[in-house]
This record gives C-alpha cells, sequence and structure tokens, in this order.
C-alpha cells in the first residue's frame, strides 16, 4: 500500500509518531511496515 502525505502512525506502547512528508508512491505489491518498539504502528485517523 502507498503513503500518503500526512498518513500518520503511532506506537500503541510509546506513543511515538511517524508522519509521512512526502508520499511513497510504491505500488500494492511491496510491502510496508512501521515498527516501533518492535511491533508494527497503528494508523491514525482512519
Amino acid at each position: 500500500m502507498s503513503r500518503d502525505v500526512g498518513d500518520r502512525y503511532r506506537c500503541v506502547q510509546c506513543g511515538a509518531e511517524l508522519v509521512y512528508e512526502k508520499p511513497c508512491l510504491c505500488d500494492e505489491s511491496q510491502p510496508h511496515s512501521e515498527i516501533c518498539c518492535e511491533e508494527q504502528m497503528q494508523k491514525v485517523g482512519d
């Protein structure tokens, strides 16, 4: 899944947040992962 400008991800363990400032244009066949505290971060706002 691609990532758009402004997409936000939050770590449920420590509360750190990641915000995409530039789009990621990878296609659907390329996996993404936002890892913090050894777990996948959760998307915020959807």
